[in-house]
């Protein structure tokens, strides 16, 4: 019996559907940029050096390649398929998106392994978590990203406080939601937490 095309196409993709149900169709790991950019609207211009660092206790996950796990592409119930990979490590990310905005508010920051005996101003980012979940539909995906991290604000080399910044963004994107849609993603998360508490943070500084 002969199948015509059309009917040969429709069976194709009630098939990719029906295999999306117990564990998706065609997942493979995707790597994406993690980068940080904001163009500069800092009504007051600061002064003052800043030396930034990081304390990791808990590195994010790396694959076997040596590739940073920063989400999980998952199917429609949850179920982990895939991995979004990235070259660079979230701590690395968050520490470089707080050195941008410091030095756009008008600080000469830099950053260091450890503080040196001689720093006056210095923060230190702490406690990293930062994952992107992607649960895939048949038309349309969930995606859910959560973002933590601390700030510790020390001056002469002692801790004056810790902030806490949190932030998570759920939406719906297409199923074939591309890449630069998901690093979209992130950079929001990550631009609307720093916003959120960056001023506080210079507020202390220049109390100090």
């Amino acid at each position: 019996m002969k199948v015509s095309p059309l009917i040969r196409q429709l069976l194709v993709v009630a098939s990719c559907l029906a295999l999306s149900i117990p564990g998706g169709c065609a997942f493979v790991d995707q790597k994406i940029g993690l980068n940080y950019a904001r163009p500069d609207q800092s009504p007051v211009r600061h002064s003052g050096e800043i030396t930034v660092t990081r304390a990791t206790a808990r590195p994010s996950p790396r694959n076997g390649a040596g590739e940073w796990i920063v989400g999980s592409l998952n199917n429609v119930h949850g179920v982990h398929q895939a991995d979004l990979l990235s070259d660079r490590s979230p701590e690395e990310w968050i520490t470089d998106a707080l050195l941008h905005e410091l030095r756009q508010a008008g600080y000469t920051a830099s950053y260091a392994e450890s503080f040196p005996v001689t720093v006056r101003h210095g923060l230190a980012v702490t406690d990293v978590s930062a994952f992107l979940t992607v649960n895939k539909g048949a038309v349309s995906a969930e995606t859910r990203h959560e973002l933590k991290f601390n700030i510790e604000v020390y001056l002469n080399g002692d801790r004056l406080k810790t902030f806490t910044i949190a932030s998570r963004d759920d939406r719906i994107v297409p199923f074939n939601a591309s890449k630069e849609e998901k690093e979209r993603i992130m950079l929001q998360s990550l631009q609307d937490a720093m916003q959120s508490t960056l001023p506080e943070i210079i507020a202390l500084i220049d109390k100090k």
